[in-house]
């Protein structure tokens, strides 16, 4: 199955085909440095994001929403 890492790798290994064309060792060796170090800041950024996103949702369900509503209608009330 597809996820984004693997998509990610894909990707990565698509790039670096073209660049067995390239005769400069050390060129070679330097830009495919450079897809390495995109590949794993996309994973890095992926997982960084996702576990932001697992930690709003907690403390999203630790919020609770009616409160503000239910202090408005207590003014409301009282007036």
């Amino acid at each position: 199955m597809f996820n984004f890492k693997s998509v990610v790798d894909q990707v990565a290994q698509a790039t670096k085909m073209p660049l067995t064309m390239v005769e400069d060792k050390t060129l070679r060796s330097s830009l495919e440095a450079v897809v390495d170090a995109q590949t794993k800041f996309a994973k890095s950024f992926y997982d960084t994001n996702l576990d932001l996103a697992k930690q709003a949702v907690e403390k999203a369900k630790e919020y609770d929403y009616s409160k503000p509503f239910a202090e408005l209608a207590q003014e409301f009330l009282t007036k």
